[in-house]
């Protein structure tokens, strides 16, 4: 296995200044405040100098998500595989990479044709987080096993076989769980893990979307933290596109909210961790356990 954790992704937004407010003052985020030529303003959740780069754009999507490797050798490892795939691999340059705070970094689009910097090296500046919602902290390392990412991200992938084979066998991602969710015929969700204990980093959906990205989560300390940041969205007047629930195959206990331009952010508690050496990949065919009821908008 090679990819460690998702490390951070970068988001076009049309509204900075409003995709801010929402990062920090419902999500409990900390503005990074870090200077950038290209107007970018950053969030930062823990050690990391930042794990969300929200990017002035004329429409909003995700610009491209930020796979870490454990070290230049691995890195480079995949690098060779993938163009040995037959993949386009375009190294970033010097000062790119400084603005991401990595030792190195390379692009590369999967088959369906989302944009992914992988990279090795991030440069930490372990500053404490001070969340202006007073969120004591964010789920993002395990005891001694380290990094977990940020959390997760689900990405489209209308075909669905290639972009699983792309991910498992040139990236180094294994599978965890297919979702076929129920009332949904046709649409399948597979779900897949980087080198660490959390059920998923990944997840690819057979569909297209227009944002770019089905959704991403941030996992807090205590269900206490969901349940303020539920009443932190209502007072803004967040969309919430699903109630508070909890999922079958991660047992995440969580909300989906609506930032501003339409990226869904899942807000969770109580992700599952798991033993890879004992893992069986699962197949579920409930996405919940209970609640999680869907608010899609312009749907009755």
């Amino acid at each position: 296995m090679s990819v460690s954790a998702v490390g951070y992704v970068r988001i076009a937004s049309a509204d900075v200044a409003a995709w801010m407010d929402f990062g920090t003052n419902v999500l409990g985020l900390m503005d990074a405040q870090r200077k950038d030529a290209g107007g970018a303003r950053f969030l930062r959740m823990d050690e990391h100098p930042f794990r969300f780069m929200i990017e002035p754009a004329d429409a909003d999507k995700l610009i491209a998500a930020g796979l870490e490797f454990p070290s230049a050798a691995a890195w480079q490892s995949t690098i060779d595989r993938l163009t040995a795939a037959g993949h386009a691999v375009t190294p970033g340059a010097a000062e790119d990479a400084q603005r991401r705070c990595v030792s190195a970094f390379a692009t590369v689009l999967d088959p369906a044709g989302n944009t992914l910097e992988l990279y090795w090296g991030r440069l930490l500046d372990y500053v404490p987080l001070a969340s202006p919602t007073g969120v004591s902290g964010f789920v993002t390392s395990y005891q001694q096993i380290g990094d977990l990412g940020f959390g997760h991200f689900v990405l489209p992938a209308p075909d669905l076989d290639t972009a699983t084979d792309f991910y498992t066998q040139l990236i180094g991602t294994g599978l965890t769980d297919t979702l076929y969710p129920p009332g949904m015929d046709g649409l399948q969700i597979r779900f897949m893990h980087a080198n660490n204990p959390r059920q998923h980093s990944v997840a690819l959906f057979n569909g297209p979307h227009p944002l770019g990205i089905v959704h991403m989560m941030v996992e807090v300390q205590t269900l206490d933290e969901v349940g303020k940041a539920m009443r932190r969205a209502q007072q803004a007047g967040v969309h919430f596109l699903a109630t508070l629930g909890r999922h079958v195959n991660d047992n995440m206990c969580s909300i989906y909210m609506l930032a501003p331009g339409g990226i869904a952010v899942e807000y969770g508690y109580d992700g599952l961790l798991i033993d890879w050496e004992n893992h069986v990949p699962t197949i579920s065919v409930e996405g919940d356990l209970w609640g999680h009821e869907y608010h899609f908008p312009g749907v009755n």
